[in-house]
């Protein structure tokens, strides 16, 4: 936890600080090629700290950790290569060695594996319960990812065909498609789950005793405090759903009537032995 409070505030200083320095060169004039430096260099900065800020969020909520790590990791690579190129003149050390092009192709493959982490990790945010809608977001992956591996060969190899070319436009259009069509997914999934009915009111109000001052009192569901010593007590109330959403209390039977799904009730356990309906 501290190492990443350590990386947010560094990120934040870093970006603050190409932001002031980008400012000065455009308000003062006379710096020459330094101006442009430094102007370049705030945008690089500022770009790749959005792909180390969301893949630092989704590492929060403990999704894709190793991807997410990757992610991170080929931003600090992607940029720190970027501003090398930037700021030196590395064709001084070895006359005819196309310095340029090295650098730059070794940071593409960093700087792409950036974006596309940041795409999937943001995409595995969205909460999706309905299997369909899961296979939209899988689907939107997998164009993304062939997409990224697909730009990386033709710049890599230099190649261009006339079938590159179309591979990929359908692949730019699934990509975007998908990016835009699974949020509104979710947001739909969120509105069929909300408007179902209840067997219970949302904000029931909960018999408990408190732990620290053990004094017994009545508090709603959601977020409140004791009324004695002022602990913050958080009641999360969620009845058991099938993953299509359809509420399973009362279910006669071991099948959702709404998706087919074949669900574990407590009439239906395996080898006799009760078990909890799934969320």
């Amino acid at each position: 936890m501290r190492l990443r409070r350590v990386f947010l505030w560094t990120m934040i200083v870093s970006l603050s600080l190409a932001a002031v320095l980008g400012i000065v060169a455009i308000l003062v004039p006379g710096f020459g090629r330094t101006q442009d430096r430094v102007l370049i260099t705030s945008l690089l900065v500022g770009a790749f700290s959005l792909p180390a800020l969301a893949c630092s969020i989704v590492l929060g909520r403990k999704k894709v950790i190793w991807l997410m790590h990757l992610g991170i990791g080929s931003s600090l690579l992607a940029l720190t290569l970027w501003l090398v190129l930037v700021w030196t003149n590395l064709w001084h050390y070895r006359p005819g060695v196309d310095w340029e092009e090295i650098i730059s192709k070794t940071a593409l493959p960093f700087t792409v594996t950036a974006a596309l982490a940041m795409h999937i990790g943001l995409l595995t945010l969205l909460p999706l319960m309905r299997p369909p809608y899961r296979l939209v977001r899988v689907i939107t992956i997998a164009c993304a990812s062939a997409l990224g591996g697909l730009v990386l060969i033709i710049i890599w190899f230099e190649v261009f065909e006339d079938e590159m070319g179309k591979a990929l436009a359908v692949l730019s259009i699934l990509t975007a498609c998908g990016t835009i069509v699974t949020p509104v997914l979710a947001i739909l999934d969120h509105l069929q789950r909300r408007g179902s009915r209840e067997s219970i009111p949302s904000r029931v109000s909960i018999d408990l005793t408190c732990p620290r001052c053990g004094m017994r009192q009545t508090l709603p569901a959601g977020t409140a405090r004791c009324a004695q010593c002022r602990l913050r007590i958080d009641i999360d109330v969620e009845e058991p759903r099938c993953e299509c959403g359809y509420l399973l209390y009362q279910l006669q039977g071991d099948t959702c009537p709404e998706c087919g799904r074949i669900l574990r009730t407590p009439t239906t356990a395996a080898h006799g032995q009760p078990s909890t309906p799934p969320k």
